[in-house]
């Protein structure tokens, strides 16, 4: 089985961007500001992420600017070495980061007024296919090797059918993203994708003709959704404020109005033990959760 990367077009001024930041030095604003780190952002939503960390920023007093991170190793290494950012991550990222490096958990965000999504196995619609378990021997299309939805699920579930994920596909492609991952299907590169239920219904939304040359095959999950988490240097007052923010978003026309270009419904507070599910996931998959 091959994995193959697609080049990262789309995000390559974003990772340009990330690396000129990085190339500052880290002094000039260790003091009055902080990284807020996102990961798999397409450029069309980059604005939004930054919007969203100024406003963050503003309504609890803690100083942050947006780090676009190549993927979820990224991302983690980035709160690894500056334990006093904050980031938007994945499920599964964050189960092995909070064993690990202590990430602390702030909000879950609310999606159709739940804290869960699915992961969607889509493929063209009109092939003869009918679930994952019948794409053997054929390319499937990936956002990350550690999103939860579109690489942990799916192999999950291949798992608890006993297939060998190892030797089931030809050839795994990484896309980057879930965008990248559902364009890969409609421009026959991939046969079948699993991809963040959130992503999709956006893709839906904003592409509606392209929408209809796909079909939903199978609906994984649900499982918890993607949070926002600390890193272990985070102050608990700091936390407070930022989860009070999160939580009260629906309360300020400037948080409705972010809410609202999102497409999420706001913010809920969860225990770590919340996303047990996912961890449960990983170590049935054989990775090292301590």
């Amino acid at each position: 089985m091959t994995h193959i990367y697609l080049p990262n077009l789309k995000n390559l001024q974003l990772q340009l961007f990330s690396i000129c930041l990085l190339l500052m030095p880290l002094a000039s604003f260790a003091d009055s500001e902080h990284w807020f780190v996102a990961s798999g952002v397409l450029e069309a939503d980059a604005q939004l992420v930054e919007d969203f960390t100024q406003y963050l920023s503003e309504q609890s007093g803690y100083p942050m600017k947006v780090f676009f991170a190549k993927d979820y190793s990224g991302l983690s290494d980035m709160l690894r070495k500056n334990p006093e950012a904050v980031a938007w991550t994945c499920g599964s990222p964050y189960v092995e980061d909070q064993k690990a490096d202590g990430q602390q958990l702030i909000a879950v965000p609310l999606f159709e007024n739940e804290p869960t999504y699915h992961s969607m196995v889509i493929s063209l619609r009109g092939r003869p296919e009918k679930k994952l378990r019948d794409f053997n021997g054929q390319v499937l299309a990936y956002s990350d090797l550690r999103s939860n939805s579109g690489y942990v699920a799916p192999h999950h579930h291949l798992k608890l059918q006993e297939v060998n994920t190892d030797l089931f596909f030809k050839i795994k492609i990484n896309a980057h993203n879930h965008v990248g991952s559902i364009e890969a299907v409609l421009g026959g590169l991939a046969d079948v994708a699993a991809v963040d239920e959130y992503v999709l219904v956006e893709f839906q939304r904003k592409n509606p003709e392209a929408a209809k040359e796909l079909q939903i095959l199978e609906k994984l999950g649900p499982f918890p959704f993607t949070p926002i988490v600390a890193g272990n240097k985070v102050k608990q007052s700091i936390l407070d404020k930022l989860q009070h923010t999160l939580l009260t978003m629906s309360t300020t026309r400037q948080g409705r109005d972010l809410l609202i270009r999102f497409g999420l419904d706001g913010f809920v507070a969860k225990d770590t033990s919340f996303f047990r599910p996912i961890e449960e996931m990983l170590v049935r998959l054989g990775k090292q959760v301590e």
